[in-house]
Protein backbone atom coordinates (compact mmCIF):
# COMPACT_ATOMS: atom_id res chain seq x y z
CA UNK A 1 0.00 0.00 0.00
CA UNK A 2 2.95 2.67 0.94
CA UNK A 3 4.18 1.90 -2.85
CA UNK A 4 1.00 2.91 -4.39
CA UNK A 5 0.65 6.10 -1.87
CA UNK A 6 4.32 6.91 -3.03
CA UNK A 7 3.50 7.09 -6.50
CA UNK A 8 0.73 9.04 -6.38
CA UNK A 9 2.90 11.10 -3.93
CA UNK A 10 5.42 11.53 -6.83
CA UNK A 11 2.69 12.88 -9.62
CA UNK A 12 3.10 16.54 -10.05
CA UNK A 13 0.97 19.24 -8.22
CA UNK A 14 -0.45 20.34 -11.71
CA UNK A 15 -1.21 17.36 -12.79
CA UNK A 16 -4.03 16.81 -9.98
CA UNK A 17 -4.81 20.76 -10.66
CA UNK A 18 -4.96 19.77 -14.56
CA UNK A 19 -7.32 16.74 -13.58
CA UNK A 20 -9.91 19.07 -10.84
CA UNK A 21 -9.95 21.81 -14.09
CA UNK A 22 -10.73 18.70 -16.77
CA UNK A 23 -14.02 17.61 -13.91
CA UNK A 24 -14.86 21.42 -13.56
CA UNK A 25 -14.82 22.09 -17.53
CA UNK A 26 -16.51 18.86 -18.16
CA UNK A 27 -19.35 19.67 -15.58
CA UNK A 28 -18.44 16.24 -14.00
CA UNK A 29 -18.54 18.16 -10.71
CA UNK A 30 -21.88 19.14 -10.81
CA UNK A 31 -22.52 14.98 -10.47
CA UNK A 32 -20.14 14.81 -7.20
CA UNK A 33 -22.29 14.32 -3.69
CA UNK A 34 -18.53 16.24 -2.41
CA UNK A 35 -19.49 19.10 -4.77
CA UNK A 36 -23.37 19.29 -3.57
CA UNK A 37 -22.58 18.89 0.07
CA UNK A 38 -20.12 22.13 -0.59
CA UNK A 39 -22.52 23.93 -2.30
CA UNK A 40 -25.05 23.39 0.11
CA UNK A 41 -22.59 24.59 3.06
CA UNK A 42 -21.19 27.50 1.70
CA UNK A 43 -24.81 28.76 0.97
CA UNK A 44 -25.10 28.15 4.80
CA UNK A 45 -21.75 30.68 5.85
CA UNK A 46 -22.27 33.16 2.23
CA UNK A 47 -25.77 34.29 2.92
CA UNK A 48 -25.52 37.28 1.46
CA UNK A 49 -23.96 35.83 -2.28
CA UNK A 50 -26.25 34.92 -5.26
CA UNK A 51 -26.79 31.10 -6.29
CA UNK A 52 -23.97 32.00 -9.11
CA UNK A 53 -21.27 33.13 -6.65
CA UNK A 54 -21.70 30.39 -4.90
CA UNK A 55 -21.73 27.87 -7.44
CA UNK A 56 -18.28 29.65 -8.82
CA UNK A 57 -17.01 29.88 -4.90
CA UNK A 58 -17.71 25.80 -4.50
CA UNK A 59 -15.43 25.12 -7.26
CA UNK A 60 -12.83 27.27 -5.93
CA UNK A 61 -13.12 25.39 -2.61
CA UNK A 62 -13.63 21.95 -4.57
CA UNK A 63 -10.65 22.04 -7.03
CA UNK A 64 -8.40 22.73 -3.77
CA UNK A 65 -9.67 19.90 -2.00
CA UNK A 66 -9.28 17.92 -5.06
CA UNK A 67 -5.45 19.02 -5.45
CA UNK A 68 -4.78 19.00 -1.58
CA UNK A 69 -5.45 14.84 -2.22
CA UNK A 70 -1.67 14.67 -3.22
CA UNK A 71 -0.93 15.91 0.23
CA UNK A 72 -2.46 13.36 2.53
CA UNK A 73 -0.62 10.59 -0.17
CA UNK A 74 2.55 12.46 0.35
CA UNK A 75 1.86 12.28 4.49
CA UNK A 76 0.38 8.28 4.41
CA UNK A 77 4.28 7.68 2.21
CA UNK A 78 6.78 9.71 2.69
CA UNK A 79 9.50 10.66 5.91
CA UNK A 80 9.03 13.44 8.22
CA UNK A 81 11.46 15.65 6.68
CA UNK A 82 10.25 15.52 3.33
CA UNK A 83 6.76 16.33 4.56
CA UNK A 84 7.93 19.25 6.77
CA UNK A 85 9.81 20.34 3.66
CA UNK A 86 6.67 21.26 1.87
CA UNK A 87 5.48 23.17 4.91
CA UNK A 88 7.13 26.57 4.32
CA UNK A 89 5.68 28.82 6.76
CA UNK A 90 4.83 28.74 10.12
CA UNK A 91 2.62 31.15 11.76
CA UNK A 92 2.55 32.26 15.42
CA UNK A 93 5.39 29.02 15.99
CA UNK A 94 5.96 30.96 19.39
CA UNK A 95 2.52 29.45 20.55
CA UNK A 96 4.37 25.93 20.67
CA UNK A 97 7.64 27.18 21.80
CA UNK A 98 6.68 28.60 24.72
CA UNK A 99 4.34 25.73 26.01
CA UNK A 100 7.05 22.88 24.92
CA UNK A 101 9.36 25.04 27.53
CA UNK A 102 6.53 25.12 30.45
CA UNK A 103 6.59 21.17 29.91
CA UNK A 104 2.90 21.37 31.82
CA UNK A 105 1.40 19.85 29.34
CA UNK A 106 -1.34 21.19 26.56
CA UNK A 107 -3.60 20.99 23.78
CA UNK A 108 -3.20 20.77 20.04
CA UNK A 109 -6.88 21.62 18.75
CA UNK A 110 -7.20 21.24 14.73
CA UNK A 111 -9.63 21.81 11.85
CA UNK A 112 -9.87 19.41 9.18
CA UNK A 113 -8.20 21.91 6.25
CA UNK A 114 -6.37 20.43 3.22
CA UNK A 115 -4.47 17.13 4.25
CA UNK A 116 -5.25 16.98 8.54
CA UNK A 117 -2.45 14.14 8.39
CA UNK A 118 0.36 15.89 6.97
CA UNK A 119 -0.59 18.56 9.94
CA UNK A 120 -0.76 15.82 12.22
CA UNK A 121 2.99 14.25 10.86
CA UNK A 122 4.58 18.59 11.76
CA UNK A 123 3.15 18.49 15.01
CA UNK A 124 4.40 15.17 15.71
CA UNK A 125 7.43 16.27 14.36
CA UNK A 126 7.63 19.62 16.91
CA UNK A 127 6.41 17.07 20.04
CA UNK A 128 5.09 13.69 21.47
CA UNK A 129 1.36 13.77 21.47
CA UNK A 130 -1.68 11.14 22.26
CA UNK A 131 -4.46 11.63 19.83
CA UNK A 132 -7.73 10.57 18.57
CA UNK A 133 -8.44 8.23 15.65
CA UNK A 134 -11.74 7.67 13.84
CA UNK A 135 -11.64 4.31 12.49
CA UNK A 136 -12.00 4.05 8.15
CA UNK A 137 -14.11 1.55 7.14
CA UNK A 138 -11.87 0.40 4.46
CA UNK A 139 -10.19 -2.45 7.14
CA UNK A 140 -6.74 -2.34 5.53
CA UNK A 141 -6.20 1.80 4.54
CA UNK A 142 -7.41 2.17 8.55
CA UNK A 143 -4.92 -0.38 9.78
CA UNK A 144 -1.91 1.18 7.41
CA UNK A 145 -3.32 5.05 8.61
CA UNK A 146 -2.89 3.89 12.45
CA UNK A 147 0.76 3.03 11.27
CA UNK A 148 1.65 5.58 10.29
CA UNK A 149 -0.16 8.01 13.26
CA UNK A 150 1.27 6.07 15.80
CA UNK A 151 4.96 5.01 16.93
CA UNK A 152 6.77 4.32 19.82
CA UNK A 153 6.54 8.02 21.24
CA UNK A 154 2.91 9.08 19.79
CA UNK A 155 -0.11 7.10 21.24
CA UNK A 156 -3.42 6.98 18.98
CA UNK A 157 -6.77 6.10 20.35
CA UNK A 158 -9.83 5.60 18.76
CA UNK A 159 -12.54 8.01 19.66
CA UNK A 160 -14.75 7.13 22.30
CA UNK A 161 -14.82 7.18 25.83
CA UNK A 162 -11.63 5.19 26.68
CA UNK A 163 -10.10 7.46 24.08
CA UNK A 164 -10.92 10.44 26.32
CA UNK A 165 -9.72 8.64 29.66
CA UNK A 166 -6.41 8.62 27.89
CA UNK A 167 -6.48 12.20 26.84
CA UNK A 168 -7.71 13.09 30.38
CA UNK A 169 -4.83 10.97 31.55
CA UNK A 170 -1.56 12.00 29.52
CA UNK A 171 -3.20 15.97 30.31
CA UNK A 172 -2.67 14.95 34.53
CA UNK A 173 0.60 14.01 33.32
CA UNK A 174 1.59 17.13 31.86
CA UNK A 175 1.87 15.38 28.32
CA UNK A 176 0.76 17.01 25.02
CA UNK A 177 -2.70 16.07 22.96
CA UNK A 178 -4.08 16.52 19.58
CA UNK A 179 -7.70 16.47 18.68
CA UNK A 180 -10.25 17.67 15.99
CA UNK A 181 -12.35 20.24 16.93
CA UNK A 182 -14.76 20.74 14.05
CA UNK A 183 -16.51 17.01 13.44
CA UNK A 184 -19.70 16.41 14.49
CA UNK A 185 -19.94 13.99 17.94
CA UNK A 186 -21.87 11.50 18.94
CA UNK A 187 -25.11 11.74 20.30
CA UNK A 188 -25.28 12.98 23.43
CA UNK A 189 -21.63 14.12 23.33
CA UNK A 190 -22.40 17.70 22.14
CA UNK A 191 -24.58 20.85 22.09
CA UNK A 192 -26.04 23.00 19.26
CA UNK A 193 -24.04 26.60 19.17
CA UNK A 194 -23.82 28.90 16.69
CA UNK A 195 -21.40 28.38 13.50
CA UNK A 196 -21.50 31.22 11.15
CA UNK A 197 -24.69 32.17 12.10
CA UNK A 198 -26.44 28.69 12.10
CA UNK A 199 -26.71 26.15 15.15
CA UNK A 200 -24.37 23.50 14.86
CA UNK A 201 -24.07 19.96 16.74
CA UNK A 202 -20.37 20.81 18.58
CA UNK A 203 -18.25 18.73 20.57
CA UNK A 204 -18.31 19.09 24.28
CA UNK A 205 -14.98 17.81 24.40
CA UNK A 206 -12.71 20.15 23.94
CA UNK A 207 -14.13 22.79 26.73
CA UNK A 208 -14.83 20.00 29.15
CA UNK A 209 -11.57 18.87 29.23
CA UNK A 210 -9.81 22.85 29.07
CA UNK A 211 -11.78 23.36 32.15
CA UNK A 212 -10.84 20.41 33.75
CA UNK A 213 -7.39 20.57 33.46
CA UNK A 214 -7.00 24.46 32.97
CA UNK A 215 -4.49 22.91 29.85
CA UNK A 216 -3.67 25.84 27.29
CA UNK A 217 -5.21 25.23 23.97
CA UNK A 218 -3.72 26.28 20.73
CA UNK A 219 -5.77 26.30 17.77
CA UNK A 220 -4.03 25.13 14.29
CA UNK A 221 -4.75 24.48 10.71
CA UNK A 222 -2.95 23.74 7.40
CA UNK A 223 -2.91 25.91 4.62
CA UNK A 224 -2.20 26.96 0.91
CA UNK A 225 1.08 29.06 1.87
CA UNK A 226 1.84 30.54 -2.00
CA UNK A 227 1.10 29.28 -5.56
CA UNK A 228 4.07 26.42 -6.00
CA UNK A 229 2.32 24.39 -3.44
CA UNK A 230 3.72 25.16 -0.42
CA UNK A 231 2.04 24.94 2.91
CA UNK A 232 1.53 26.88 6.04
CA UNK A 233 0.99 25.86 9.68
CA UNK A 234 -1.24 28.54 11.42
CA UNK A 235 -1.16 28.56 15.23
CA UNK A 236 -3.42 30.35 17.31
CA UNK A 237 -4.14 30.68 21.12
CA UNK A 238 -7.70 30.15 22.55
CA UNK A 239 -9.42 32.79 23.90
CA UNK A 240 -9.90 33.29 27.79
CA UNK A 241 -13.62 32.21 27.15
CA UNK A 242 -13.17 28.63 26.45
CA UNK A 243 -12.45 28.51 30.63
CA UNK A 244 -16.01 30.37 31.46
CA UNK A 245 -18.80 27.79 31.48
CA UNK A 246 -21.07 30.04 30.11
CA UNK A 247 -19.15 30.61 26.64
CA UNK A 248 -17.19 27.96 25.87
CA UNK A 249 -18.97 26.30 23.37
CA UNK A 250 -19.63 29.49 21.13
CA UNK A 251 -15.78 30.61 22.20
CA UNK A 252 -14.65 27.03 20.50
CA UNK A 253 -16.80 27.89 17.42
CA UNK A 254 -15.34 31.34 16.65
CA UNK A 255 -11.96 29.77 17.15
CA UNK A 256 -12.60 27.49 14.00
CA UNK A 257 -13.90 30.44 12.07
CA UNK A 258 -11.12 32.27 12.62
CA UNK A 259 -8.87 29.46 11.02
CA UNK A 260 -11.40 28.91 8.51
CA UNK A 261 -11.12 32.43 7.38
CA UNK A 262 -6.54 31.51 7.03
CA UNK A 263 -8.08 30.43 3.83
CA UNK A 264 -12.15 29.59 3.42
CA UNK A 265 -11.28 27.17 -0.13
CA UNK A 266 -8.93 24.81 2.13
CA UNK A 267 -11.53 24.21 4.51
CA UNK A 268 -12.75 20.38 3.81
CA UNK A 269 -16.76 21.93 3.00
CA UNK A 270 -17.73 18.77 1.98
CA UNK A 271 -18.15 17.66 4.98
CA UNK A 272 -21.67 17.29 6.67
CA UNK A 273 -20.95 19.79 9.39
CA UNK A 274 -24.70 20.50 10.00
CA UNK A 275 -26.15 16.58 9.35
CA UNK A 276 -27.51 17.09 13.00
CA UNK A 277 -30.39 20.06 12.27
CA UNK A 278 -31.90 21.63 14.99
CA UNK A 279 -34.83 21.86 16.00
CA UNK A 280 -37.06 23.47 13.13
CA UNK A 281 -34.08 23.86 10.52
CA UNK A 282 -34.04 21.95 7.42
CA UNK A 283 -31.61 19.20 6.84
CA UNK A 284 -29.15 20.75 3.94
CA UNK A 285 -27.64 17.69 2.79
CA UNK A 286 -31.27 16.29 1.29
CA UNK A 287 -30.32 16.94 -2.49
Amino acid sequence: MKALFTLLSIIPRFVYSLVAEIIVLTGIYKQLDGFKITKANLTIIMPNLSSDEIELESIKSYKQTFISIRETFIAWSRSSKFINSNILVIKNNYLLSEHKQKNKGFMMVAIHSRSVDMLLSWINSQTPSTSLYKKIKFRLLDKYVRKIRENKINKVYETGMLGVKKLLNALNKNEVVCMAADQVPQRGMGEYVDFFGRKSYTTTLIPRLALKTNKTAIFCSINKANNAGCLGVNLHPSSEDLYDKSKHLLSLNQSIEKLIYENIYDYSWEYKKYRRPYQGDKDPYKF
